[in-house]
């Protein structure tokens, strides 16, 4: 993979509990960050697509009432209870 040049300004904080983080754990603070930043990324990339299938899932009518789920989960206690 290859490398990118950026500069970021944190805040303070960030970087100085990143810069502990780095001298306790024997790491570069730029690997540190960049496992950050990439987690974070991912993290949200992930929400966004679950929140887009949802909107998708309403848009096509994929949708069921509270009264309908609650009766679907009563319904699948029952039979696990039966099993």
């Amino acid at each position: 993979m290859g490398k990118a040049a950026e500069s970021v300004t944190l805040d303070e904080d960030v970087q100085e509990e990143l810069r502990k983080l780095a001298e306790r754990s024997g790491r570069p603070l730029e690997a540190l960050a960049n496992a950050a930043l990439r987690d974070y990324v991912r993290y949200e990339n992930h929400v966004g697509a679950s929140i887009d299938r949802g909107l998708a899932d309403v848009e096509a009518g994929r949708v069921r009432s509270t009264d309908e789920m609650l009766s679907y989960l009563q319904e699948q206690r029952r039979l696990r209870s039966r099993g």
